[in-house]
C-alpha cells in the first residue's frame, strides 16, 4: 500500500483519493464499475437493513416540522407537506397521525425485486412488481465511514486488484461503503435514461440515502439510476442501451447545461421564501432548502438546506429546480 507519496487531509473528497490512486500507477490501467467488466464475478457480501456506523454518528435537530393535520378521511400528509417537500421524514414534532404517509423509510418496505445477470453490465435488478412514479424503492445501506478509512479502503481493494466499488458519498467525512456489507440496492446499474434517482432524506436527524421512483416501472423491467460518474483516467464504456445513451460514462449532451439554463429564464430573483432543491457535486445529488434572501447586487441567492447548512450561490450557473408549493 503506497505510503510515502499520499498526503492525507481529512479534506480530501472521494474524487481527489481516485485522482492520487491513478497517479500512483506507474502504467495504464483498466479502472472499470461493475457495469463495464467483461467477465464480472460475483462478491460475497453481508446482507443488512440498515446502515452500520463505523464512525459517529451524526443526529442533529431538523428544526422542521409540518403543518398537516390528520382526518378520517386521510393520513394528514400527502404530496403538499412541508417535511416531504424538504426532503424530510415527519417526526414526533408533527401534529399528523401515526399512519403519516411521509415515513417512507421507517414504513415503507423495500420493492421486491431480484438479482439477475445481465448480458453486459454483469448483475443487475429487476422490479418483481409494478413501481409507481415517486415510490419509495429502497435505501442504499452499508456500511458509514469516514474519508480517511474510505481512502485506506480504497488502497486495499486497488492492492488485491479489486476494481468493484460501492461507495455513497454522502457528505463531508460520511461515506457508505456497501463492499461488504449492504442490500440489493448495490446491484443497481447506471442508465443514461434512469428510471430511480437517489435522494439524500433526513430521518429523525439522521442523514440516510432512499432510492425513488422517477417514473412508473414496469415488472420485470431493470431498475437503475444516473451515478452522475465522474471520470477519472480512460474513458469507460455505457453499456445502458437506451436511445439517449452516450457511449461513454460522464458525457453529457452538448448543449444539455445551456438548455437548462434556458429553462430557468424566468423572475427568480424576487422568490424568497421559495422551496428549491440544489444539485451538489460532491455528493452527486441534490439537496432541497429554500431561498432565505437574495442581493441585487451580486445577484446571488442565499440557500438554507434541509440539513441546516447554507450556501450563497448564482442560481443562473447552478442545475436547480422549484418545488411544488
Amino acid at each position: 500500500m503506497p505510503g510515502s507519496k499520499i498526503k492525507r487531509h481529512k479534506q480530501c473528497s472521494i474524487q481527489q483519493i481516485f485522482e492520487q490512486m491513478l497517479n500512483e500507477l506507474s502504467g495504464p490501467v483498466d479502472f472499470d464499475l461493475p457495469c463495464s467488466l467483461k467477465e464480472w464475478k460475483s462478491t460475497h457480501y453481508v446482507p443488512i437493513k440498515r446502515n452500520i456506523y463505523l464512525t459517529k454518528r451524526r443526529i442533529e435537530d431538523d428544526g422542521i416540522f409540518c403543518s398537516c393535520t390528520s382526518s378520517k378521511s386521510t393520513n394528514g400528509c400527502d404530496e403538499d407537506c412541508h417535511c416531504g417537500m424538504l426532503f424530510s421524514t415527519c417526526s414526533s414534532s408533527c401534529k399528523c397521525s401515526s399512519n403519516c404517509a411521509n415515513k417512507p423509510f421507517q414504513y415503507r418496505a423495500p420493492k421486491k425485486m431480484t438479482v439477475v445477470k445481465t448480458e453486459k453490465c454483469g448483475f443487475g435488478l429487476v422490479a418483481d412488481e409494478g413501481i409507481k412514479q415517486g415510490d419509495f424503492v429502497i435505501e442504499y445501506v452499508g456500511e458509514v465511514i469516514d474519508d480517511k478509512t474510505c481512502e485506506e479502503r480504497l488502497w486495499n481493494m486497488k492492492g488485491r486488484g479489486n476494481t468493484n466499488f460501492y461507495l455513497c458519498e454522502v457528505s463531508h467525512d460520511m461515506v457508505i461503503d456497501a463492499t461488504n456489507k449492504g442490500n440489493k440496492s448495490r446491484f443497481i446499474n447506471h442508465s443514461c435514461e434512469p428510471n430511480t434517482e437517489m435522494q439524500k432524506w433526513r430521518v429523525c436527524g439522521e442523514t440516510r440515502v432512499g432510492i425513488f421512483a422517477l417514473r412508473d416501472i414496469q415488472r420485470g423491467e431493470e431498475v437503475t439510476y444516473d451515478y452522475k460518474f465522474v471520470q477519472f483516467g480512460a474513458d469507460q464504456n455505457c453499456y445502458c442501451g437506451t436511445l439517449s445513451c452516450q457511449k461513454k460514462l460522464g458525457n453529457k449532451p452538448r448543449g444539455s447545461h445551456q438548455a437548462l439554463l434556458d429553462k430557468r429564464k424566468t423572475h427568480f430573483s424576487n422568490c424568497i421564501g421559495e422551496l428549491v432543491r440544489v444539485w451538489q457535486p460532491r455528493d452527486k445529488m441534490y439537496l432541497a432548502g429554500y431561498i432565505y434572501d437574495f442581493d441585487s447586487y451580486s445577484r446571488k441567492h442565499t440557500i438554507m438546506y434541509v440539513d441546516r447548512s447554507s450556501e450563497i450561490i448564482d442560481l443562473s450557473k447552478e442545475d436547480w429546480d422549484f418545488l411544488p408549493l
